[in-house]
């Protein structure tokens, strides 16, 4: 392949929500790539965005509000942006996603190099959807990157007109070492302008000056680049290096081969010994290598057959130092049925020993066609699947048949209200060494709201009311654990309160998807309420109590995690906290996205600024093994019968335009070479076919 690389930039025309390309992501910049000896461009991240503009915080925001607004960190005050008064949001310290944050979008991105090499990108801003949002007859956005996998967005450069900033390129000019900045005004005219410093000029506030140019733009690509719905930015050349970073981040990672280690046995070894220490070699895993240079491993079904022969060799004594025997395999692949589990959303899987017994549960939200807050004409349950293994959870293995209620419509809490509806986003976990339930009921709403006006869910279940819960598995006085298939086992479940006592969100009252990490022996909860991430620690021996007071720690600042994020939960790999989250809102344009943390540090997760986030979802609606999967999030770390990570989430149930609720499904995570969760890996991708058989070599030596 050549050395020389292109890249190009581009938006796209919105299609359709059903194509994963719906204005929120067709108006970001989408990057393509070719070779010198490729004419067709190549999409990279399945022609989907990979930069989108950052939302601005009012002007009403304070400084201390928008502490969680990472992306926008060094927008300065914008004004485009029509004066709005704050929520009260604001006023706790804190921003409402959508309202406190004006999501924006871009057109015309354009993309160049800054004097030391760096990347950066110049665009028309938009309103959300691509609209003018005013900033376009004077300004343009700015954002640089070290590599395209990650942005520092500067804000606006303003340019000294009202006239108009059409498709805006940039260049540096080395003979006078400063940047030229060209447009087109509204009157078709070209204009320039100069700065030592482009980076500097965004968000400085100080208008760089304009001049009337002779030349129009040579810098702007023209034409069709082969692309479906494309509109052309620019293209750049780049470096080999550069390109594989990003076809190491955006491309496609597949298997390219499998390997068995050649095993080694002591030929001194007789009887007994000698047949264990050859039997003990089914536990033996094949190594996966990756297009990307990553690896992984598997387990594999050995021909036991086959080694039961060598060890009855071995235990006869008749094989000799230097001899050699070779054991066939087929690598483990287990392909769950898809989908996994029909209308259970918000799923978790949980591999748990019940006093030293293995077993795997299943639990969920009900959202049979879509109603997730009273289904089935109000007998709202938490349904609970307990099997030996993964697969027998499964809707096609009888899970479903085999549901246990943990709790119904009108069990009492700890407080002796009666829970009447939703149960969501039930997940399990190990708190103070007990399993324990962290789950959102809600109850039958009040005549009124909290602002006096009619509540149109009076006597019925209203999911403002709910908040975070916990209940715990009993144990017995000698520390083992009931049954977790009885309901009765189960303590009562107790809200989730603040250092105080007081309620978590005491802006809207609903609190919701809560999970746990822990770090540097420091245990949080994490959950969503006003819209976002919030974080705060507690005590294990105490977990129904909070021990800091809740922090907002991600907030949904683009147009593909719009308006809420959500459904957080966390994994510890290589060293970084790894916390996915879910926004877009619930249905087809439901999207994963991804912050990370330093582990093992002691780090403080309750500070925003201590967590990086992704610019763009992690995962998103797409192919999956030949067929639309949409509407995927609300994730779960987990594991499998053999270790392997998997990760366990929901997509919308969405056929000829009509959306019936959201499915269970579960696949197994890659970790890519420079250490990210590949969540859409599909099955032959996972493992070639072709590469599925595998050998042992099994070597007899003298130990002497």
């Amino acid at each position: 392949m050549s050395a020389n690389y292109s890249l190009l930039c581009y938006t796209r025309e919105a299609t359709g929500r059903e194509e994963a390309n719906n204005e929120d992501i067709a108006y970001s910049m989408h990057l393509a790539l070719r070779s010198g000896d490729d004419a067709e461009w190549q999409p990279l991240n399945e022609n989907y965005g990979i930069f989108f503009a950052a939302g601005v915080p009012i002007a009403a925001a304070t400084a201390e509000s928008r502490r969680a607004c990472t992306a926008a960190a060094r927008f300065a005050a914008d004004p485009f942006d029509a004066p709005r008064p704050a929520t009260d949001a604001v006023a706790h310290g804190v921003v409402m996603p959508g309202m406190d944050i004006t999501l924006k979008s871009l057109k015309n991105p354009f993309l160049f190099r800054l004097a030391d090499g760096r990347f950066a990108i110049a665009a028309t801003r938009t309103a959300r959807g691509g609209e003018p949002d005013g900033s376009e007859r004077s300004a343009f956005l700015l954002a640089i990157s070290d590599d395209l996998t990650a942005f520092d967005q500067r804000g606006l450069v303003l340019l000294r007109t009202t006239g108009g900033v059409n498709r805006p390129s940039v260049s540096f000019d080395a003979a006078d070492a400063c940047y030229v900045v060209s447009w087109t005004g509204d009157d078709g005219k070209a204009r320039t302008a100069r700065t030592a410093d482009i980076v500097a000029a965004a968000g400085s506030g100080r208008p760089l000056d304009v001049v009337e140019s002779a030349s129009s733009q040579p810098l702007r690509q023209t034409g069709d680049c082969g692309i479906p719905n494309a509109v052309v930015g620019n293209s750049i050349a780049i470096s080999e290096p550069e390109a594989e970073r990003l076809i190491e981040r955006f491309g496609r990672i597949r298997n390219t081969g499998t390997s068995v280690p050649a095993q080694r046995i002591d030929a001194g070894l007789h009887g007994e010994d000698a047949r264990n220490a050859v039997l003990a070699l089914a536990a033996t895993r094949a190594e996966l290598a990756y297009s990307d240079g990553s690896q992984a491993t598997r387990a594999v079904d050995w021909n036991m057959a086959q080694l039961e022969a060598i060890s009855q060799e071995a235990s006869e004594g008749t094989l000799k130092a230097g001899q050699t025997r070779t054991v066939e395999g087929v690598i483990r692949q287990s392909v769950y049925p898809v989908p996994f589990a029909v209308e259970r959303a918000d799923p978790s899987v949980f591999a748990w020993k019940f006093n030293g017994k293995p077993m795997f549960m299943f639990i969920a939200t009900d959202d049979t066609d879509g109603n997730c807050v009273d289904p089935n004409d109000g007998r709202t349950h938490m349904p609970l699947r307990i099997a030996d293994s993964i697969e027998a959870l499964s809707d096609a293995a009888g899970g479903r048949a085999k549901e246990i209620d943990l709790l119904a419509c009108g069990d009492l809490n700890s407080e002796d209200r009666p829970m009447t509806g939703c149960f969501w986003a039930p997940e399990l976990h190990v708190i103070g060494g007990k399993l324990s339930v962290l789950f959102m009921p809600c109850f039958d709403g009040p005549r009124v709201n909290p602002d006096g006006t009619p509540n149109d869910r009076a006597g019925k279940p209203d999911m403002w009311t709910g908040s975070c819960h916990i209940m715990q598995l009993k144990q017995h006085s000698d520390g083992t654990d009931f049954d977790p298939r009885e309901p009765e086992n189960w303590t009562v479940p107790e809200p989730i309160l603040d250092p105080d006592g007081e309620t978590l969100n005491p802006i809207q009252r609903i609190s919701l998807d809560m999970t746990v990490l822990c770090d540097s022996g420091r245990w949080y909860y994490a959950w969503q309420q006003v819209g976002s991430i919030w974080i705060a620690s507690f005590d294990p021996a105490r977990p129904a109590r909070l021990t800091s007071k809740p922090k907002q720690i991600v907030v949904p600042e683009f147009a593909w995690d719009n308006m809420i994020a959500e459904g957080p939960n966390a994994i510890v790999h290589d060293g970084t906290i790894f916390l996915i989250y879910s926004g877009s809102l619930v249905g087809i344009d439901y999207t994963t996205g991804l912050v990370t943390a330093p582990a093992g540090q002691g780090a403080d997760l309750t500070d925003a600024s201590v967590w990086t986030k992704l610019d763009y979802p992690l995962q998103k609606s797409g192919m999956y093994n030949g067929r639309w999967q949409l509407g995927t999030g609300h994730g779960m770390w987990s594991h499998d019968e053999d270790g392997n990570l998997i990760y366990v989430f929901h997509n919308a149930e969405y056929e000829h335009g009509r959306y019936g609720g959201r499915d269970a499904q579960v696949r197994r995570v890659h970790w890519s070479k420079e250490g990210m969760p590949i969540l859409d890996m599909q099955t032959a991708e996972e493992l070639d076919p072709d590469y599925a058989g595998v050998t042992m070599e099994v070597g007899f030596f003298d130990a002497d």
